[in-house]
Parts: C-alpha cells; structure tokens; sequence
C-alpha cells in the first residue's frame, strides 16, 4: 500500500469524523474587518508614531482569552477561547471567529462581548472596525504582511504566478464565513453543490466594496472576482463537484493533487510546486498535517469537519447574522434542500446538469445584468426572492434576523 494512498484513507477518515448524523443545526460566523484610523487610514501591525498597532490591540484583549499564540519574536498572532477566537490576516485584517452555536442570540451575545471590548481598546486612538469587501483607500501593493511564516512563504508563492490578484487577495479583502454542519457524506456533497451554485447570490446579497484600488466601485462581486484569479489550482469550484459520485474520495484526491505551499514537518519549509501528495510522501499524514492542508485550499464553499460557505463580503455585524440566518434557514431542512434542487433543475436521477463553468458563467451574468441576470433558468432577482419566502420555514423565531439583511440590499 502507497503512502499517497495512506495519506487518501487519512483524510477520508478525518471527513467521516464530521458526520454529525441527526445533531445538526449549529452555526459558525467569521468575519474580518479592517482596523481604520480617524483618517481612514490602515492601522499597521506595528505601532507607528507612538500610536497602538494591531499587535498592541490584540496584547490588550488577550486578558479575556485563555491562550495566546505568539511568533519567535514574541509578536502575539492570535488569541483562543471556548467560544471564539481572534486572529490577524496578512495585512492586519483583524478576523473574529464565533464557535458554532445553536442559537444565533448566543452568536450575537459573543460578538457584542468582542465588539465591546474592542471599542473600549480603540475610542481612545479614534480607531474604529470597519466591515467592507476591500480596503477603502489603499493600494494593496502598497500593505506589507504581518511577521507571520504562514503568510510569508503564500506571499513568496503566489508572487511568482500571474497577475496581482493574489496580493489584493492577502492585503487588501475582508470577508466573512457561515459554517454549517452535515450528516453524512451525501448531505455533505449535497449542501457543497447547493451553496456553491448559489454562491453569485450570495455574493450579490453581500456585495460590500464601494472602493476598489482606491477608485470608486460599482462592478458587482469584485471581491468574489478577485479570488478568481488568484490561484485556479486551490480557487473556484471544487472541481469534479456536480460529477456523479463526487464525495469525500474524490475531494481527498483533489486535495492531494495541490501545492501545500508550505508544510510543518520536521520543521516549517517552503515545498515549492510540490504536491500534497509528494509533499507527504514521507509519512501517514496526522491530524495537524490534514488541517493544515485544508487551510491552503480556498474554494468557494470549503469542506472540512463541515461545510463553510466562504462567498460574502464583510458586513455590518447585523447584516452578517441576517446572512447566517439565511444559510439556517435554507440548509437545516429537508423540505428547502428539495426546493432549491427542483429549482435548479435536479432531478429524480440525482443528476446535477452542471459544472465549475456553470458557476463562472453565473458570476459574469451577475456582474453584467444584476438582478437582471438570468443564472441556472433564473433571474438572479427570482433567486433571491424565493430563498427569502423559504428560509423563513426553517427559523420560526429566529426569522426577525434576516431583516437588517433584507434592508442592506433594498428587499
């Protein structure tokens, strides 16, 4: 038996240890925001003319989180507790992550005990956190990366493929994720085909960049397009997704077939154009090899132990729990999984009369005739309208989340 095959098994494995069976029903949020100052202005990771940098900010909050991660300089990274965590993106984006809950009152709970404390760090700077898809004022050229290896050896990386998307991606974007759970292989595969095709919608819904570059922005789904053409091998739709018999095998294969850019064994190294699967020749993969490996693919909807829908742009936090009461609403029930594949012309088969094109072509649609836009046999205005009658069903009180959502796009 190969140790690439080895490496396959180990990561279907650790996919089959997501299978929540009938517990299903929690929510995950994570959304980053830019630390602005009173000018506008990126607050750097670094403290500057004796103002606090965002390392400073997190040295400040760390008392109220149980562990603290640091670089071998001492530069503080990262902060964790039983229900959130807080890390810094490449460029100081600060991003906040709320376990998954059952509850979205315990998800907002969490995030206002966050936003609180964050306020009373920043008021006295005039600093503030700002939500939107990219950053307001700077070229993303012109943003260096924070003193983490992670971010340095994907900067080195992708430097050396076409195009500057990648480092708009890194400097300059902030987004938010809704993780959700499945019950088995089929739900999983299930859910990953549905909010991927959905993605444009919900891109759309959360289209948040007034400013691109420093110019002013009305392309629709510009951060959406930016991840395009960042790296095709680990971007986009997950290939081979609406092929018959896609499941956690053919994702592992996927996985495998993909630069890791970087691993953590024996020590932290650069792997160049190596794949996983060479990358890991060497030995079973454990479980900190396969999370790691998982955190260097970026596909519109990710699997890991669940399903993240990565398409929105940051947001107000009202509007982003309105969003994940949206995904509540549409993926935990039976009876609106049915809708939407009817919808989208699924039929009794299980044959899904897709492909990645399908959703590109979606995307261009999208940001050529909006709510005009005619994807999968209808308008886009048609989609939005019906995942609105529906996702009710599936919230009972919870509903009441998705008007801050509602008045964000005018609905």
């Amino acid at each position: 038996m190969s140790d690439q095959f080895d490496n396959r098994e180990l990561i279907i494995e650790y996919l089959e240890s997501g299978c929540k069976g009938g517990d299903m029903g929690y929510i995950g949020v994570e959304i980053e925001q830019f630390v602005l100052d009173e000018d506008g202005d990126r607050v750097p990771y670094i403290e500057k003319h004796g103002r606090l940098g965002v390392r400073d900010i997190l040295e400040q909050l760390s008392p109220y989180y149980s562990e603290v991660v640091r670089n071998e300089e001492g530069d503080i990274l990262s902060l964790f507790r039983l229900d959130s965590n807080v890390t810094i993106e490449p460029a100081a984006q600060l991003e906040v992550s709320i376990s998954p809950m059952l509850s979205l009152a315990d998800v907002e709970h969490e995030y206002d005990n966050f936003a609180l404390r964050m306020k009373q760090i920043l008021k006295p700077f005039d600093y503030t956190l700002v939500p939107l898809g990219y950053d307001p004022k700077n070229h993303a050229a012109d943003l260096p990366i924070i003193p983490k290896p992670r971010y340095h050896f994907m900067d080195e990386y992708f430097s050396k493929l076409p195009g500057m998307h990648a480092e708009r991606m890194m400097r300059a974007t902030t987004s938010m994720q809704v993780s959700i759970d499945f019950a088995n292989e089929a739900d999983a595969v299930r859910k990953l085909r549905i909010a991927t095709l959905l993605g444009p919608v919900f891109s759309y819904l959360l289209d948040n960049v007034p400013v691109f570059e420093g110019e002013p922005n009305s392309t629709p789904l510009r951060r959406m397009k930016v991840w395009r053409e960042v790296d095709p091998a680990r971007c986009g739709a997950i290939p081979g997704l609406f092929d018959e018999g896609f499941g956690f095998a053919a994702y592992a294969d996927w996985l495998l077939s993909v630069p890791p850019i970087f691993i953590t064994r024996p020590d932290v190294h650069s792997t160049g154009t190596m794949t996983a699967a060479e990358a890991y020749a060497d030995a079973p993969m454990d479980k900190a090899d396969i999370e790691h490996l998982f955190s260097m693919v970026w596909p519109d909807v990710r699997l890991k132990r669940y399903v993240e829908i990565r398409q929105g742009d940051s947001v107000p936090f009202d509007v982003a729990l309105g969003y994940a009461a949206l995904i509540k609403g549409i993926f935990y029930g039976e009876t609106n999984l049915d809708i939407i594949e009817r919808a989208l012309g699924v039929g009794e088969d299980g044959i899904w009369p897709y492909t990645e094109q399908s959703v590109e072509d979606a995307i261009d649609a999208v940001i050529t005739d909006e709510l005009d836009a005619v994807i999968y046999g209808r308008t886009l205005e048609s989609w939005i309208g019906l995942l609105f009658q529906i996702a009710p069903d599936g919230l009972g009180v919870e509903a009441d989340y998705l008007e801050p959502l509602m008045d964000f796009k005018g609905i």
